[in-house]
């Protein structure tokens, strides 16, 4: 069963600018600490691929907050939810602290895709019980 849908889009650009003027502390902000390595390599060989990263990533945490119902307070952080991908590419969500417990205690899932094109980043999230 569905219990929530969200979806978020946003201009790399304004990712970039952000990015930015913080002097790269808005990654730590909002990554987790395994989206963190993944940003960081894909920075190293390809700047404008890191960023992009960064943007869907933002996105997806955005798209899950709109999911779950709450927005982004407890038990959602930024740092709380993470968006990896399997060998096959395929994204999946993980949980870390409170988030986990209530993810938990739901008995909900999430379901997360991520795209980017040239200049703007979209994610969209399903929750559904398990």
């Amino acid at each position: 069963m569905i219990v929530g849908i969200g979806t978020d889009i946003l201009q790399i650009e304004r990712l970039q600018a952000a990015y930015d003027r913080t002097n790269g502390r808005l990654a730590e902000k909002i990554l987790g600490p395994d989206e963190m390595l993944v940003f960081k390599h894909r920075l190293a060989r390809n700047h404008k691929r890191g960023i992009a990263f960064l943007a869907t990533r933002f996105a997806a945490k955005e798209a899950f907050s709109k999911a779950i119902g709450l927005g982004m307070r407890m038990p959602m952080t930024w740092r709380s939810l993470q968006t990896l991908n399997e060998a096959s590419g395929k994204p999946v969500t993980s949980y870390l602290g409170a988030l986990a417990q209530f993810m938990q205690d739901k008995n909900w899932e999430a379901h997360v895709t991520v795209s980017d094109e040239q200049d703007m980043a979209i994610a969209h999230v399903i929750v559904t019980q398990k």
